[in-house]
């Protein structure tokens, strides 16, 4: 019964959360996303060499087009034998090329 009712509440809390963030966010929201802004080359070079590093939980928001929702995934980056960026989630693995990231963001564990 408690799944049920979770279940039947999950649509409405993620509804109430986009409506408060289009509302009160200071960020422009597409499509019910935040878009963040672009970071500098040597800010994303850093962070993307921290979080090689120190291996972070990492969101990397990349580059779209002007009002289309920039797509967002959240991994661990790693780095191939060739120097590749690949950032491995445990639905997802991406191929990252840096310059068509908008931002990097670490996210809590």
């Amino acid at each position: 019964m408690l799944n049920s009712a979770a279940s039947r509440l999950k649509p409405l809390t993620e509804r109430a959360t986009l409506v408060y963030q289009e509302l009160f966010n200071s960020l422009p929201v597409i499509a019910g996303q935040v878009v963040y802004p672009q970071l500098p080359a040597f800010q994303l070079t850093y962070f993307l060499q921290q979080a090689l590093m120190r291996h972070y939980h990492v969101t990397l928001q990349f580059k779209a087009a002007p009002q289309v929702a920039p797509m967002t995934v959240t991994g661990y980056l790693q780095q191939d034998v060739a120097g590749h960026l690949i950032l491995k989630s445990p639905h997802l693995i991406t191929i990252v090329t840096p310059a068509l990231l908008r931002s990097i963001r670490r996210v809590a564990r």
